[in-house]
């Protein structure tokens, strides 16, 4: 199985925010959540075992919440019932964070495992997780453009079918108008409006067609930063062909590889074609990529 590049671990970053938060040594916090100090630095870079990880958070009051996770008792249950929501089955997941499906099992029933096994289930899931008090509980607002303005945002076929034949399927549509079966694009995770992809972590081959609103220049610049830090391994993305705004030049010139599409699109529910001329926007992608796209796409126009 292809292994993914995964974002940089948050957890352990959170954890030791808490920590110099309090004021606390790493010598102090591990004696009094009985642990060593090797032990506590580990967890810090996002590594370690959870029984280690789970007595260090109650010694510091410290929960893990997300935006996306529904309430319960404990993370494992938190974690199967988000992720029978979005449809996934336990051995799908297992399959996508790269463990066994007895390791997921063992996550979801008793909490037990691995950091590195519970922040890719998190990310995976989008379940928009960080560390906060005890009992505090997560604002689960959505995006404001998004929930004054729902809408469906179809990429059409004869786009999707030529990138099919290139990639296969991604790893990720952190805009997707739906998800699973119903979703217009093939990936094997989704995020909706609903889980506010934008405060998300990207990863592996990601496909975007953001809405055009005014949050685009937040997509492009996702999509720049997400490959850059490594977190996402190629992101192609549909927007208009707008060279004169501050996001192309910020995001796009330099940064990325265009394919200018030939004729004008016509997305999700419109009932025109769009006002105006579509690109294929590719971030990270190896010259071998580059060179299938352009076969797929031989009307449209190409920078060098």
């Amino acid at each position: 199985m292809r292994k993914l590049p995964w974002p940089s671990t948050s957890l352990g970053m959170h954890l030791q925010q808490a920590r110099n938060a309090c004021q606390c040594t790493q010598r102090t916090l591990a004696q009094q959540a009985h642990v060593s100090p090797p032990t506590l630095r580990l967890l810090e870079h996002g590594q370690g075992n959870l029984t280690s990880f789970w007595a260090v958070l109650h010694t510091l009051n410290l929960d893990i919440v997300g935006r996306n996770l529904p309430p319960g008792p404990h993370i494992g249950e938190r974690i199967l019932t988000w992720r029978q929501r979005k449809g996934m089955s336990q051995r799908e997941l297992s399959q996508f964070v790269g463990v066994s499906p007895p390791t997921l099992l063992a996550l979801e029933r008793h909490g037990t495992g691995h950091v590195p096994t519970l922040e890719r289930v998190l990310v995976a899931l989008g379940a928009g997780a960080s560390l906060a008090p005890s009992g505090h509980t997560p604002a689960c607002d959505v995006h404001a453009e998004h929930a004054a303005h729902p809408q469906r945002w179809d990429t059409p076929k004869e786009v999707l079918a030529p990138l099919s034949s290139v990639f296969g399927g991604f790893d990720l549509d952190p805009c997707s108008p739906t998800s699973g079966r119903t979703a217009p694009v093939r990936a094997q995770v989704y995020y909706t409006q609903d889980d506010d992809g934008l405060s998300l972590p990207g990863f592996g081959r990601v496909f975007c067609h953001p809405p055009y609103g005014r949050s685009l220049s937040r997509w492009t610049a996702k999509a720049n930063a997400e490959v850059e830090q490594g977190n996402a391994a190629v992101v192609v993305g549909i927007l208009p062909a707008r060279l004169d705004t501050q996001y192309w030049h910020r995001d796009v010139a330099g940064s990325a590889r265009v394919f200018i599409l030939k004729g004008r699109l016509k997305l999700g529910e419109a009932e025109h074609v769009a006002p105006l001329p579509s690109c294929l926007v590719v971030w990270g992608a190896a010259e071998e990529v580059m060179t299938a796209i352009h076969t797929a796409f031989p009307e449209a126009w190409r920078s060098r």
